[in-house]
């Protein structure tokens, strides 16, 4: 990519008042869910009849049932295929970029009626710039433009797609377009992507759920009565209905991580300087964030998917653009780390005792990995304290007392969401400078501890819980604790999808303690029977830009985790 143009989001200091809004904050929503509604062709619009019943827990079999997929685009979008071995195909010519792109747009229609994940639609101009891949394909003898060529992508609301709103669940952000398109689809469009939506948010984006007045909660499509994570919560349950090939999210604590554990789905936050963060589309002040930076990276349906998207962005030479962006580090691994076999290491707790079904998926866990022939060591009694580590977190987030968001309401009279003031950052205070700098002195001694732990212990590459617990009932999220240590200390992660929660294996533990009051909060939501069904993940972590050698280790853990049997 010769030339990149960035839209910094600077928005002015808080004022006291704001005159009154020209429409309600409800005729704005109204409007906006019209526009989104206006974009999705009436063929592709489920009837009454087509609508699964109300005691169906996994909407997913709509997409089949519906007939609005014939049977070669449910082919495209099923589970025969996922995003490397359908680039492959592409590339091959047994699909074209108009099928393809055409197929998920579908089913990403269908998606968003049942669940609500989507916020900007782009179908028509994803089909526009599908037919110029298969004109180019055509043209040049059947070359691609690059290694993504002809993959339809979504990506969190925010970022900016140039004539599209950003609006990151805002009503006071509503009908204001981009002018400008951010870096990283940028360069995923120039390696042959094709975008076709982007996907919903919470209101603040600082909580472990997905729902704004804008547009609604978006639904977990595999257990629809409990959470689909955030905040990138939408890519998370889009991901799960297969209705992308790849999908882009951020993480500052936890927000792709969450929704690929709760939906079922891979996911990796990378380390720092990974992948060009430049140009997204601020949901806040942005020269705020300097405690715990955020990052972005993929959601898929494989480890190698997060691996093909990380080498293809990664060969667009970020670094030339984006200063935050390391030369070198990904593409020069450490060949000792990555060339024998890692000393794996156990965390089956900290801070928070998880539910018996993340308890029993650690246990299986370890047990595979050692059938396997790995070395397998217990974290658990070196690791820092969880809970210090999201108190720290929580203060750093919070630094301006969610004036950014306070300010942004306030401009639409439009009420904060419940799960907003649950989660709890809403209503901390604002921190002087000189608490800020505590605060960051807190963390780089726990940055400091948790690389003496692992140095201690001798491992490369940690199994752990991706939560405490699988989705929940969205009403009562809860903390994030075991994914936001990761991003305050800066180590990469994956998530895997591992097991699902099984009444039968995983009863109520009547002799369970708390520890405090948290723990006791937590640990009293685990409801065998309401939580049937749902996902278990486990969070796959590496050492400070380890990035290249968790990825081949995540794969090839992977393939231990979900192959191996065990008696």
């Amino acid at each position: 990519m010769a030339s990149v143009s960035v839209t910094e989001t600077i928005v002015p200091m808080p004022q006291s008042q704001f005159p009154p809004p020209a429409k309600s904050w409800q005729a704005i929503r109204d409007e906006k869910r019209a526009e989104q509604l206006s974009r999705i062709p009436s063929s592709w619009r489920l009837q009454a009849s087509q609508y699964p019943a109300k005691d169906e827990v996994d909407v997913r079999p709509t997409a089949i049932t519906s007939g609005i997929l014939s049977e070669r685009e449910l082919e495209i979008t099923g589970e025969k295929y996922d995003a490397t071995s359908l680039a492959a195909e592409v590339a091959k010519g047994t699909y074209t970029a108009v099928e393809t792109v055409t197929a998920f747009c579908k089913r990403a229609a269908i998606c968003q009626q049942l669940c609500q994940a989507l916020t900007e639609i782009c179908f028509s101009d994803a089909i526009d710039k599908a037919k110029k891949l298969d004109e180019y394909f055509e043209r040049t003898g059947g070359k691609t433009v690059g290694p993504l060529h002809g993959l339809p992508m979504t990506f969190k609301e925010c970022f900016h797609v140039k004539g599209y709103d950003a609006s990151n669940g805002y009503i006071s952000r509503c009908f204001d377009p981009s002018t400008t398109t951010t870096p990283i689809i940028q360069l995923v469009e120039d390696a042959g992507a094709v975008v076709i939506a982007k996907t919903n948010v919470p209101q603040t984006m600082l909580v472990a759920e997905c729902e704004n007045n804008v547009f609604g909660r978006t639904k977990n499509p595999i257990v629809k009565h409990l959470s689909c994570g955030g905040s990138s919560g939408g890519e998370g349950a889009l991901s799960a209905f297969r209705g992308n090939a790849l999908g882009i999210g951020t993480d500052v604590g936890g927000s792709i991580r969450l929704p690929a554990a709760f939906n079922s789905v891979y996911g990796y936050k990378p380390s720092v300087g990974i992948l060009p963060f430049i140009g997204y589309a601020a949901s806040g002040w942005t020269g705020v964030n300097t405690g715990i930076p955020a990052v972005l990276g993929p959601i898929g349906h494989s480890v190698r998917d997060l691996r093909l998207l990380t080498e293809a962005v990664r060969k667009g030479k970020p670094w030339l653009f984006d200063p935050a962006v390391i030369h070198g580090i990904m593409e020069s691994p450490d060949p000792v780390l990555t060339t024998k076999k890692p000393i794996v290491g156990i965390l089956h707790e900290s801070g928070v005792t998880p539910h018996p079904p993340v308890r029993r998926a650690l246990h299986e866990a370890q047990l595979k990995v050692e059938v396997a022939g790995y070395e397998v060591r217990d974290f658990t009694p070196v690791c820092p304290d969880f809970a210090e580590l999201r108190e720290i977190s929580s203060q750093l987030f919070t630094v301006d007392g969610a004036s950014y968001a306070r300010r942004e309401l306030a401009k639409a009279g439009e009420p904060v969401v419940p799960s907003v003031t649950k989660f709890g950052f809403f209503d901390m205070p604002r921190k002087m400078h000189e608490e800020m700098w505590q605060w960051n002195t807190k963390k780089g001694q726990m940055q400091k501890e948790m690389l003496d732990a692992w140095q201690q212990l001798g491992i490369d590459l940690l199994i752990a819980p991706a939560a405490p617990h699988t989705p929940i009932p969205p009403e009562h999220c809860t903390s994030e604790l075991y994914t936001v240590s990761w991003n305050a200390v800066d180590y990469p992660a994956i998530i895997i999808p591992f097991t699902k929660a099984d009444p039968q294996l995983d009863p109520r533990d009547n002799a369970f303690e708390p520890k405090h009051d948290l723990d006791q909060r937590v640990q009293a939501l685990y409801d065998p029977e309401l939580m049937a069904g749902a996902p278990v993940s486990l969070q796959i972590v590496a050492p400070r830009l380890q990035d290249a050698a968790l990825l081949r280790y995540a794969e090839e853990l992977d393939r231990v985790l979900n192959e191996t049997k065990i008696a």
